[in-house]
């Protein structure tokens, strides 16, 4: 069967330049809530070197491994083939019919085309029979898709002998963008043997650099160079990941995103994947240690990154129902901005009563400056009725004033403790709020009961407008949002 297989394919390839395609199943594994798996590249020399990332990679327990190409040294050959892949990795690998044991019983081993998996005799065509005959992957196989879990997998074919092509304009670009605009997934990930973006001895390929984050995807993984490196492009992650066995290349001078550099040792990366984060690792085998960290979350708000230090505040406060933030299409939180009085007053009562609670009709009486048609009307007049307000003074609310620190501090602990509590008296604890300060007591009592820590410098700058990321910290701390 391997040598009809082989015979048909090389047929295909010289007479018609066409390779046969499987379903998009093919090769298919269970699609479990969370995912561990291993991607390797540059790796396909029998030796040493790759034994001890096959093994490094193997006592991860990885659900299946991704390659970044360059699977099978020099020149992609058939004879050394399974000695290269199959003696390392036979047990990922469906349908497995090489000479080193058993096979898996559905497919978990995922390469991408590197160059030296390319064969390129003297004479004819550029072709890469060994390798269709070897693996059976999903589509044309040269390049395709799987999903597994939460993350929908692109593998790419980036070397310049692909008969789609390799440019942004190429039948495989326009292949790759409709897919990442077809998917469904929390997480798009892509893998190329040649890198993009990179610092080491290939350095950085142009016709590679295709709109990948604006077509949807959320990270780039690659090889080629013989090294590790991540490189941030207008926050999105490129991955060269290429210390899997065969040689170690030495970095030129960093290029502009460069985060982590490391070549001192072979290693691979471990990434897990959830709905709500993927986590990727790159361990090298000295120690073995892990070298670099980066977390891709997801953000509910697009004005709010991961990174951002109100980040996992904001997102409870959305996931408690109290805020929809202050635009859509697409969604943004606006964390910079200060919060009105007349704003305060729907984040308080929504917090106090839940996120269903609808206050009754305003009248308009209750404060001068705010009418019943007023779009706030009917919570500010509430939160009077519920003697947590008496307004700004002569009869005004002052909706449309920015609350401050200091009044916050002040309405949080009568929404926590009622309308007749009284804070003891201050002792001093902020360097810039004094004992005599009208808010004193309060902002005190705040920081007494882990509502707030102040705004740093051991100081609480109470005259400092609320922002809504501010907010967002003081809502989930007062009211134990979930």
């Amino acid at each position: 069967m391997t040598f009809k297989k082989i015979f048909f394919t090389i047929i295909l390839l010289l007479l018609f330049g066409f390779s046969f395609s499987r379903p998009a199943s093919a090769g298919a594994v269970s699609n479990p809530a969370s995912i561990r798996f291993a991607v390797i590249g540059d790796f396909g020399r029998a030796g040493a070197p790759e034994n001890a990332v096959a093994n490094l990679v193997k006592s991860w327990i990885p659900d299946f491994i991704v390659t970044a190409g360059d699977n099978n040294y020099y020149s992609g050959g058939a004879s050394t083939i399974d000695a290269n892949i199959g003696q390392y990795y036979h047990d990922y690998i469906y349908p497995y019919t090489g000479a080193y044991g058993a096979g898996a019983s559905v497919n978990r081993f995922f390469p991408a085309l590197g160059n030296h998996d390319w064969v390129v005799p003297n004479n004819g065509p550029a072709h890469v029979a060994p390798y269709l005959a070897y693996f059976t992957l999903p589509g044309n196989e040269r390049y395709y898709d799987f999903v597994q879990g939460p993350v929908h997998f692109f593998i790419l074919d980036s070397d310049p002998h692909e008969p789609d092509g390799t440019d942004t304009f190429s039948t495989q670009a326009l292949w790759l963008r409709n897919k990442l605009s077809a998917s469904a997934s929390p997480w798009q990930v892509v893998v190329a043997h040649h890198a993009p973006y990179s610092s080491a001895t290939h350095g950085s390929n142009p016709d590679l650099q295709w709109d990948y984050q604006g077509w949807g995807a959320d990270a780039v993984i690659s090889g080629h160079d013989h090294t590790y490196e991540r490189v941030m492009v207008n926050g999105l992650p490129y991955f060269v990941n290429g210390l899997g066995g065969y040689s170690i290349y030495s970095f030129n001078t960093p290029i502009a995103g460069s985060a982590v550099r490391y070549n001192a040792n072979y290693g691979a990366m471990l990434v897990t994947a959830t709905d709500a984060q993927v986590n990727f690792q790159f361990w090298s085998l000295s120690g073995p240690s892990k070298i670099d960290e980066y977390i891709l979350q997801k953000t509910v708000f697009s004005d709010v990154a991961a990174d951002f230090w109100a980040w996992a505040w904001i997102e409870r406060l959305y996931n408690a129902g109290i805020t929809s933030g202050c635009a859509s299409a697409p969604l943004r939180y606006c964390p910079n901005s200060s919060v009105t009085r007349a704003e305060m007053a729907v984040f308080l009562l929504k917090s106090i009563h839940g996120t269903t609670y609808i206050p009754p009709t305003a009248g308009g009486t209750t404060f001068g400056d705010v009418a019943s048609s007023h779009w706030a009307a009917a919570w500010i007049e509430q939160l009077a009725v519920e003697g947590i307000t008496s307004g700004c003074g002569g009869g005004n609310f002052c909706p449309e004033s920015n609350v401050t620190r200091a009044q916050m501090a002040v309405f949080l602990l009568k929404s926590i403790h009622g309308t007749g509590y009284v804070p003891p008296a201050a002792s001093g604890v902020f360097s810039d709020v004094p004992t005599s300060h009208w808010a004193a007591k309060w902002i005190e009592q705040l920081a007494s009961e882990g509502i707030t820590s102040g705004c740093g410098g051991g100081n609480y700058c109470p005259e400092s407008n609320v922002t809504r990321a501010e907010m967002a910290v003081f809502l989930v701390r007062a009211f134990n949002l979930p």
